[in-house]
This record gives structure tokens, C-alpha cells and sequence, in this order.
């Protein structure tokens, strides 16, 4: 198993509170939450770990250095994780693969249920939150039938939590279908757009639900507060 976190995004919508820092580095309770997350996958057997990066790399490449490796978009105010996805094409092959988010905190055993599932492609999800404004699943006997912040809440069944668990001839799949969908112009959407394709080809994604665990995305300053609201009232695990 190895992971690949998506870290390039400059995170605009956190620069009243995070100015240059990218916001993967910003810390809660004394530790930036790219380290937990980078601390965690360690823990649970992830052998290999690749950023990829565009806002800031250097900041990356000094702090991570040779323990991890690294791929760079260099459009990254230009477009959304597809294309930073798609630059890391060659590093995902071989292996079953973890696809996550690098704005996440979350509880250890949540990301040991991606490791664990079954699944050939599993979408990580939590249906105890359809949030409006981010990227929402819906299901239809028992697998994703459609995935992606056009899904709209009142037919949403879940939130997608940021990661996706994939093996490695699911990586073979998925790498053309977000070929694909970059060529029809989907240059400002989530790699989840070559996921939606997949299904529609008749590939099954199954839902990793963790309803019930603990974790937060940080994209404005209001989830930041939230987060280090939860994560200080809690004792770490």
C-alpha cells in the first residue's frame, strides 16, 4: 500500500488566518496536520508516500526531503486536484493506492478502514453528515452511484471525506478515465471526475462509511476553528 495526499491547492480561502502557510502545514495542538496524517499512514504499514505539490513546493521539499517523494504542478492556480492527480500518474502504478486530501484530520482508525476494505475502488464516506457545498455521494444499492459537489444535498445519501482507497488494477482503470475527462474540459474539477466515469463504464465503487469517527476538513477559517474546537476537547489517540 502506498498514498498519494494532495497538497497543492494555495488555500485562499484560509489566508486570513494562515497567510503563506500552506494549509496542509497548519497545525493543530502543536502539529501540522500533514504530519499526522504522514504519522498515521506510517503507523498502519503504508510503505511509500507521495505529495503532490504545487502552492509553495519548497516549503514541502525542505521540510519532507527524501521521506517522501514528490510530484509538481506547476498550473496549480489554474486548476483543481485533476490536474495535480494526473501529474503523479506515473508514481500511483504497481501497488494499491490511498488518494487523500492533505487538509484532513481525522481518528487513526478511520483511515485503517480504507486500508482494510476489500474494495476494488472504496469511496471513504460519513453519512451521518450531507453537508451543502462540498462533495456529497449518492448510493444506490449499497455502492456510489454518483459522487462530487454537483450531487445535491436532498438526494445525497453521504459526504465524501477525502479519500479513496483504490488497488492497483483499479489504478490502471482509473488513470485513463481522468485522462478522459480533462479532455473534455474539466480542468478546474476533482480527480473525482474520472471516479464519476468509472461508473458510469460500470465499475463499482463501494462506500467506506466511518460514521461515528472523528475527522475534519479544513477549507475556511470557520472549519479551522471548529477543528481545533474538537480535536483540543478530545484527548489525542
Amino acid at each position: 500500500m502506498k498514498a498519494l495526499i494532495l497538497v497543492a491547492g494555495p488555500g485562499s480561502r484560509l489566508k486570513s488566518v494562515a497567510g503563506e502557510t500552506p494549509k496542509s502545514l497548519i497545525e493543530i495542538n502543536g502539529k501540522a496536520l500533514l504530519d499526522r496524517q504522514i504519522e498515521t499512514m506510517t503507523a498502519l504499514g503504508v510503505k511509500r508516500i507521495c505529495l503532490a505539490t504545487g502552492f509553495r513546493h519548497e516549503v514541502f521539499a525542505s521540510r519532507y526531503g527524501e521521506r517522501v517523494d514528490f510530484r509538481y504542478n506547476p498550473f496549480y492556480r489554474d486548476c483543481n486536484n485533476i490536474v495535480s492527480f494526473l501529474f503523479a500518474r506515473d508514481w500511483m502504478t504497481g501497488d494499491d493506492l490511498l488518494v487523500c486530501y492533505g487538509d484532513l484530520i481525522y481518528d487513526p482508525e478511520l483511515l485503517a478502514a480504507a486500508i482494510q476494505s476489500p474494495a476494488d475502488i472504496g469511496l471513504v464516506v460519513d453519512r451521518s453528515r450531507v453537508e451543502e457545498g462540498h462533495a456529497l455521494v449518492s448510493l444506490k444499492d449499497a455502492a456510489v452511484a454518483a459522487v462530487g459537489p454537483s450531487v445535491p444535498a436532498e438526494s445525497a445519501d453521504a459526504r465524501f471525506v477525502g479519500i479513496t482507497k483504490l488497488s492497483a488494477a483499479a489504478v490502471s482503470h482509473l488513470m485513463p478515465a481522468t485522462e478522459a475527462a480533462l479532455r473534455a474540459g474539466k480542468l478546474r474539477d476533482y480527480y473525482l471526475a474520472g471516479i464519476q466515469i468509472l461508473m458510469e463504464q460500470g465499475h463499482r465503487v463501494e462506500p467506506i462509511d466511518v460514521s461515528g469517527l472523528r475527522w475534519s476538513e479544513i477549507d475556511l477559517p470557520a472549519d479551522l476553528a471548529a477543528a481545533r474546537a474538537l480535536w483540543g476537547s478530545h484527548r489525542e489517540k
